[in-house]
């Protein structure tokens, strides 16, 4: 009965120790998995914090991604409204110079209808001198002939007198 004496106590010691060893493990299971937990909610925390860090800036970099688009949309425009006005610059370019020729042009014929001009005037001026000058000589001349006349009509007179005096008609 020693023996089944010694077992039972070896047994009863053997539970015991088993207990006592469950307890001390789920003990420290139990501490061990609260830390875990604790670590693991405040991890979870950091992670929902991340989250929404990264949520925001994934909305900032949306937001700034779209208005990279309209700026590079808004840049091809202003870029074609360049190339256009460009264009259009060019032929107005173009187009001026043409109208600079053809004043140029203009001008010189001005330029030669005006001295053509002042030629016509002088040569008009010219024969207005000598028209005045002849319708002087004209007058002249119409004097002469009316004194000429008045000389003739007194010397035809006179010799109608004479012939008169004569006895013959005039």
């Amino acid at each position: 009965m020693y023996m089944k004496r010694n077992v039972n106590f070896a047994l009863l010691g053997l539970v015991i120790t088993v207990l006592v060893g469950t307890v001390i493990i789920t003990t420290y299971f139990q501490s061990t998995y609260k830390d875990v937990s604790t670590e693991l909610e405040e991890k979870k925390g950091q992670l929902e914090t991340i989250n929404s860090n990264f949520s925001s800036k994934l909305r900032e970099l949306n937001k700034t991604a779209s208005e990279l688009q309209l700026r590079q949309l808004d840049k091809d425009k202003l870029d074609q409204l360049y190339t256009d006005l460009t264009g259009a610059k060019e032929m107005l370019d173009a187009e001026l110079e043409s109208t600079r020729e053809k004043l140029n042009q203009t001008l010189i014929a001005f330029e030669r209808k005006s001295d053509e001009l002042l030629e016509v005037r002088y040569v008009l001026l010219t024969q207005e001198n000598e028209l005045s000058e002849l319708r002087a000589k004209v007058e002249n001349q119409l004097g002469t002939i009316r004194s000429k006349t008045a000389e003739i009509d007194t010397l035809k007179s006179q010799l109608c007198e004479e012939k008169k005096a004569q006895g013959k008609t005039c």
